[in-house]
């Protein structure tokens, strides 16, 4: 219910059978950064491989697949400036050594006969056909625009986004703030008494106000809160406080609209 991972029983999930671990690094929803090491540990015990997603992490904090010792991590460049339809998979090279293609095509041969191939040297062997070009262009710009802003500074500007926006949200009797982990990033769900959250998002929406409004691709997290969805506001190195000030304004309207 606070937004934090349940590690009680991790040994009886992760078991001598278990293949692969798939765990999110910052959840979408609640904005926790979960603490990983432990069951990458335990994983890596059993024997088995762990991939982590960092969609939402990336972005927004420092990152080090060398500290997390996963064996592949995953994120997307719409969350970074970038475009749609383009993302980064890291994967241990020795692991990638071992790995054969899921697809065929240009590129990722070397030889081929009519009875035999071999494949091209990584990553080119995963590349099969005409790449992403465009895509993986505006991703690489959109990465060098972050690093030439500085990580550590938009970290601290989305932390002094996030404290004053949950300061003024907490002004409201009749709102319910889901998660509330110590360390989380720039993301809050909640939820105002008695008014659907997507007639909140409509409504701040008409006053040129974009917030998330559903279940956030976390259906089972919705049951589990018993809500159908939540609102979702969220903060990146382009907002300001000021722009908090409008969304407290929209909510006081939409309140005093509904009642």
């Amino acid at each position: 219910d606070d937004g934090l991972l349940d590690k009680s029983n991790i040994k009886d999930l992760i078991t001598e059978k278990t293949k692969i671990v798939c765990l999110i690094h910052q959840s979408n929803v609640f904005g926790t950064i979960n603490n990983l090491n432990d069951i990458i540990e335990e994983a890596h015990k059993k024997g088995a491989l762990v991939l982590v997603d960092a969609a939402q992490s990336v972005p927004h904090d420092l990152v080090d697949v060398s500290i997390l010792k996963c064996d592949f991590l995953v994120f997307s460049g719409h969350k970074m400036l970038g475009p749609t339809g383009v993302g980064i998979l890291y994967a241990k090279p020795e692991i990638l050594e071992q790995m054969d293609p899921f697809l065929g095509g240009g590129q990722m041969i070397s030889d081929v006969s009519l009875n035999d191939s071999t494949w091209n040297d990584i990553p080119w062997k995963f590349e099969a056909g005409t790449p992403n070009i465009a895509q993986v262009i505006g991703l690489g710009a959109a990465i060098d625009y972050i690093k030439s802003i500085g990580m550590k500074n938009i970290i601290d500007h989305e932390q002094k986004l996030l404290e004053y926006a949950e300061e003024k949200l907490k002004e409201f009797s009749n709102l319910n703030i889901y998660g509330n982990a110590k360390k989380k990033s720039s993301i809050i769900s909640f939820n105002i008494k008695n008014i659907h959250p997507h007639d909140v998002a409509h409504l701040l929406d008409v006053s040129g106000i974009a917030i998330r409004a559903g279940h956030h691709c976390a259906q089972p997290i919705m049951k589990h809160l018993k809500v159908s969805a939540t609102n979702r506001i969220s903060f990146y190195l382009y907002n300001t406080i000021n722009e908090i000030d409008q969304l407290i304004l929209g909510l006081k309207k939409i309140i005093k609209l509904f009642n």
